[in-house]
């Protein structure tokens, strides 16, 4: 009696195991491998209910015992067979996550590489923009103690005034450039269409600036990551591409912000430029555009100017 209790407890918790599992499959995707999982919990349930009839049927007991024992040799059977494909599973998941860590290492790399030159460019900015108006500076008031007209005195203060003016301005230009107040104050267009009319004065370029955002405000890491790759691009356009009309367009249809960039310079092969020789780096710009889940495809080629489209979710 116990025994049979025992047998028909374990008929009902194999059946359950199967029922379970089959129901996971869409789950897995269909994989294979739980499929033959799923059939080696069903015949093990069958099998059970088979050793349950055995109880019942005492008199044929050698040829249910040979046919429980065949079942078991197919169970296993099936069982190594779907520990092949799990085995196949876990060799492709390894080589994902070796590529993942290859991709992360790049993307590390290339943030690092971003930050030493941005760390270069604002020691240049110090060294060649500040520097040489702080010792101008020096230079006027020591000038100041050997005179003695007061005309060139009032001269000296006056030339010395207009350059520490000046040096307030490049740290002014110099702090923006690091953290541009327009943008945490008023957000990426008008922050963009500051940066574009500075960026008028000094080279002359044709801009089209298209948009829809107007005010809109964007998460932090978004604004300011779209702000520095459209800085960037603008200048890879004007120092590398010697390009003369510009266009860009930022549309936003929630959640989606599109950002798409294009130029009429010199182009270039993308797959084969040397990314030395195009400013920050189609890589490093990439990292950029991923760290806030974005996606970028470019198109480029000799005499056909640059083209980058950027797509990023914003919530």
């Amino acid at each position: 009696m116990v025994i049979k209790l025992a047998l028909t407890l374990s008929v009902i918790l194999q059946f359950a195991t199967a029922i379970v599992a089959l129901s996971l499959i869409k789950r897995t995707r269909a994989n294979i491998a739980w499929w033959l999982i799923s059939l080696g919990f069903l015949l093990m349930a069958f099998r059970r209910l088979f050793e349950l009839y055995q109880v019942y049927d005492t008199e044929n007991f050698f040829i249910n015992d040979l046919t429980n024992s065949w079942i078991g040799v197919f169970i296993s059977f099936v069982m190594l067979l779907s520990l092949s494909f799990i085995r196949r599973i876990f060799n492709i998941q390894k080589r994902l996550d070796e590529l993942k860590k290859a991709n992360e290492a790049k993307v590390f790399s290339a943030i690092v590489k971003t930050e030493e030159n941005q760390k270069q460019q604002f020691s240049k900015e110090l060294h060649d923009g500040l520097g040489p108006l702080l010792a101008s500076v020096k230079m006027s008031l020591s000038a100041m103690n050997q005179g003695d007209s007061a005309t060139f005195n009032a001269t000296i203060l006056k030339n010395a005034e207009h350059q520490i003016d000046e040096s307030i301005r490049t740290v002014k230009e110099i702090s923006n450039s690091l953290s541009p107040h327009v943008l945490n104050n008023f957000g990426l267009q008008k922050a963009i269409k500051s940066f574009i009319t500075n960026l008028q004065l000094i080279d002359n370029p044709n801009i089209s600036f298209n948009h829809n955002i107007q005010n809109e405000r964007f998460p932090y890491n978004i604004e300011t990551v779209a702000y520095r790759v459209v800085c960037e691009l603008f200048f890879n356009s004007l120092k590398h591409a010697e390009a003369q009309n510009i266009y860009l367009d930022i549309f936003y249809d929630e959640p989606i912000l599109n950002i798409k960039y294009m130029d009429d310079g010199k182009g270039f092969r993308h797959d084969e430029e040397p990314r030395e020789n195009y400013g920050m780096g189609l890589t490093n710009i990439q990292s950029r555009v991923k760290s806030v889940n974005g996606n970028i495809q470019i198109y480029s080629a000799p005499d056909q100017g640059f083209n980058m489209s950027i797509v990023i979710k914003t919530k």
